[in-house]
């Protein structure tokens, strides 16, 4: 599926809610211009919402850290949440996940970008237990209906 962006604004931050896959072609040159615009427009705190984001490759997390990084130097700031298993594995493979904020829930996601509310990161080890926990339940499942 080729990769859709939903934008909404929560408290003046923009949340882009991806569904598809970020890879190598179209869909990486349409998140680029995408994020460009947004740019353009002023708006540099961003929300990336990855529950709908079936695949994304190196060339797809390439993009985010650029996009990270020219948020910082605009004085903004980038923060993923909703990020499947998958996605988690992918930035703890590569050793990413403490170079990018991510949270667990949207709300958490908007509330960093305000230094008076207090927001915990993802405990990466707690998430990765957490989906470890869902596998064997869902394999315990499986086992049961096939008995």
């Amino acid at each position: 599926m080729a990769l859709e962006i939903q934008h909404r604004e929560r408290e003046d931050v923009e949340i882009l809610d991806l569904q598809g896959r970020h890879t190598l072609g179209p869909e990486d040159i349409f998140f680029r211009e995408e994020f460009q615009r947004l740019l353009e427009q002023g708006r540099y705190r961003i929300v990336l919402n990855c529950k709908g984001l079936d695949e994304i490759d190196s060339v797809g997390v390439g993009t985010l850290i650029c996009s990270q990084e020219l948020l910082e130097k605009s004085g903004g700031k980038l923060a993923l949440t909703e990020v499947r298993e998958d996605q988690m594995e992918m930035l703890v493979t590569l050793k990413l996940e403490a170079f990018f904020e991510v949270f667990e829930t949207e709300t958490e996601a908007v509330n960093s970008f305000f230094p008076e509310r207090h927001v915990a990161r993802v405990d990466v080890l707690k998430l990765v237990r957490k989906f470890k926990h869902e596998d064997e339940e869902k394999d315990k499942k499986e086992t049961e209906t096939q008995k």
